[in-house]
């Protein structure tokens, strides 16, 4: 990630309410930070198409921008299964490169943490054998990928999750546009800051027990594990 590029986001995002939940970060931020996020990604994506750079989201690498288009009123986060089966032939293809990257950074990520844990008892002798070995099985794996890349057609390939269920934290949340409200549920990313635009302007006397409580919940600073406190005049 560009470093002036993520202290922009992050000067942005300073007043925000911030959440952490299971290794991902979701911001709660209102409109006025939004148009700043959205400014930033315009000059972003304008300066990659001048260079020729072609993306699909050329904001991927910094945030993940849930909802620009209205603002959330209630959302949930919880633990969800993501499940993964690509069959058709050209997508595999397409995608088996980037799937053999993934589970190769995500295997050193997992065996440092492991090492590093502070209850392990692995000693440096060790983490070094366990390095050398999971560099030999990736190694292993990147020539079998590619020798079935060289000639895809003599083989079948099918890229799933089916054999392991990989649980994802997700976000559910309801916005309120110009018809009726509609909700909606996406997983978040570990790797960037997850923006969630959330104005609840519903006033307490007219939200039932529940609501008021989840409100309470999401815009409060929790304390003491049962205390709920927000100054009088902030509005996150």
């Amino acid at each position: 990630m560009n470093e002036k590029i993520r202290k922009e986001i992050f000067s942005i995002l300073k007043n925000s309410k911030k959440i952490d939940y299971q290794d991902i970060v979701l911001y709660l931020i209102g409109k006025e930070e939004l148009d700043k996020i959205l400014a930033l990604e315009l000059t972003i994506r304008m300066e990659n198409e001048a260079k020729g750079i072609k993306k699909k989201n050329h904001f991927y690498d910094y945030a993940k921008i849930i909802n620009s288009d209205f603002p959330a009123f209630k959302y949930t986060l919880s633990m969800k299964h993501k499940k993964k089966e690509i069959f058709d032939p050209e997508k595999v293809q397409k995608y088996l490169p980037a799937e053999f990257e993934i589970w190769k950074n995500k295997s050193r990520v997992d065996l440092e943490k492991k090492i590093k844990k502070s209850e392990s008892a692995i000693i440096p002798e060790q983490a070094i054998k366990l390095r050398e070995e999971l560099e030999k099985e990736i190694e292993i794996a990147r020539q079998n990928i590619q020798k079935v890349l060289n000639n895809f057609h003599n083989y079948d390939v099918v890229i799933s999750t089916f054999e392991y269920y990989t649980y994802y934290p997700a976000l559910y949340f309801v916005v309120e546009n110009e018809k009726k409200n509609r909700a909606s549920d996406t997983h978040l990313r570990q790797d960037v800051p997850n923006l969630l635009w959330f104005e609840d302007n519903r006033p307490f006397s007219e939200l039932r027990s529940n609501d008021r409580m989840s409100r309470i919940i999401q815009t409060f600073d929790r304390y003491c594990g049962s205390i709920y406190i927000k100054e009088k005049n902030r509005d996150k």
